[in-house]
């Protein structure tokens, strides 16, 4: 198996990430390639530079959009890999193509991801750091009297507290950007609407208009005196967002429900700095018709309806889904993947996707040139399944092949899915040895296709 730790720089991860000095918060943070020489200036080449990982050095990054404070992480692992090669580190995958698409026999890939515990605690602790940053800049927003900022909206000057500033718009203009005890980094939110609206750019819905009282007059009808919640660039300065997921390694279901326990709004103890996920402070002087609580969102809430495997059908929850597979397609989830775990579930549900967007039949691979040619010999043949394990078992479906596919989101909650005596669900921090067996369905042996 080519997965391997360097015992040697492990215990000294956490603590290099702890004692380096965080970065500051600029658009002009210099990340060089943590293989080469080539650099690129973050935020602005992030995808760039995750982009020259993987067709350039054959190198991915687990969950990278989860990570807090990625300058950080990359330059710590720059530092290691100038001494390390990859496979020192990473989970070595082989498969048939080469990073353009093209067919090509056993090509060699790397993935870094967390099932290392150096890359795990390197992750917590920049999360932790994160934390602790954003809860120091919120209580100085909250607190700092020598805040002076003309409005968005008209010429009047607002000195004093930040939530007045906010009041103001509230008031005066029904713009409710969000409650000030639950936001944070308040200036560069209120620049970055500032930006918008001198670009003539609708708040919420985003398009432009040819003057000013033209913007103003739609987002008055339209309500779009708010911004969009569903803009992932917003997440950062809503608190919430900074203490998602376990400070510490759970079970697989343990770590969903706590995900979804995450969704309650936010406050934080002035004095002591803690936050109370449990306490809605609302507006006083707000109504139903204004106050809504969009503006707490946590980024990555359940689905809302999930799409049918074999067809259009949106079920409303899992349990809705799985009786209409059963029902209409003859096609009991449950029992089907009774002995699967989860990692062969999302392979099954993404292998599934793909045959049925390319017309392929999910048992035989036979072609059709319509579906509803494909849905009839599917039902004739009683081939709804979810196909052999030889077709379906293979690295490439690791990745979602539909986007935001709400079914992956609920895997979870299935029967069947519960850790067997024999196997390591957690990783320890004081055995490097230990290995689950998760991990082991990334090796080198199970990754040959």
């Amino acid at each position: 198996m080519d997965h391997a730790v360097a015992v040697s720089g492990e215990d000294s991860a956490p603590e290099q990430a702890k004692s380096s000095a965080p970065l500051k918060p600029s658009a002009n943070t210099a990340i060089k390639c943590l293989k080469c020489d080539k650099v690129y200036i973050f935020p602005a080449d992030k995808d760039d530079c995750l982009a020259h990982f993987y067709l350039e050095h054959r190198l991915v990054i687990a969950d990278v959009e989860e990570i807090a404070l990625l300058e950080d992480y990359l330059q710590y692992w720059e530092k290691e890999f100038q001494a390390h090669e990859f496979e020192q580190y990473c989970t070595t995958m082989f498969l048939d193509q080469l990073p353009d698409g093209k067919y090509s026999k056993n090509e060699k890939y790397y993935l870094l991801c967390d099932i290392l515990p150096q890359d795990y605690e390197l992750r917590r602790r920049l999360k932790e750091q994160r934390l602790s940053k954003a809860l120091e800049r919120h209580q100085f927003e909250l607190t700092d009297r020598n805040f002076s900022k003309e409005c968005l909206f008209c010429r009047t000057v607002i000195k004093g507290l930040r939530a007045d500033y906010l009041d103001h718009l509230f008031d005066k203009h029904f713009l409710l950007v969000g409650k000030p005890e639950k936001l944070v980094y308040v200036d560069e939110l209120l620049d970055h609407l500032e930006e918008n609206l001198n670009q003539l750019v609708c708040l919420y819905c985003e398009k432009i208009f040819k003057d000013r009282p033209t913007l103003k007059e739609h987002m008055r009808k339209k309500g779009h005196k708010r911004i969009n919640p569903n803009r992932r660039e917003y997440d950062k300065y809503f608190l919430i967002n900074y203490n998602r997921g376990p400070a510490a390694p759970t079970p697989r279901k343990q770590h969903h429900q706590k995900r979804r326990q995450a969704s309650a709004s936010t406050s934080v103890d002035l004095e002591t700095g803690s936050v109370d996920f449990d306490k809605h402070l609302a507006r006083p002087d707000s109504d139903g018709e204004h106050d809504s609580d969009w503006s707490d969102w946590a980024g990555d809430g359940e689905p809302s309806a999930i799409k049918c495997l074999f067809c259009s059908h949106l079920g409303e929850s899992f349990v809705d889904l799985k009786k209409h597979m059963t029902e209409t397609h003859n096609l009991d989830f449950d029992r089907a993947t009774s002995s699967l775990n989860f990692y062969q579930r999302v392979k099954v549900v993404n292998y599934l996707r793909r045959q049925i967007c390319m017309l392929r039949c999910v048992t035989c691979d036979l072609h059709f040139d319509e579906p509803e040619l494909l849905a009839e010999h599917m039902a004739q043949e009683l081939h709804c399944g979810i196909g052999s394990k030889a077709s379906w078992d293979k690295p490439e479906f690791f990745f979602p092949y539909m986007e935001n596919d709400g079914l992956l989101c609920v895997l979870d909650d299935s029967a069947g899915d519960e850790p067997d005596a024999d196997v390591v669900r957690i990783i320890s921090e004081d055995s490097l040895a230990q290995i689950n067996k998760d991990a082991e369905s990334l090796s080198l042996e199970n990754f040959k296709l």
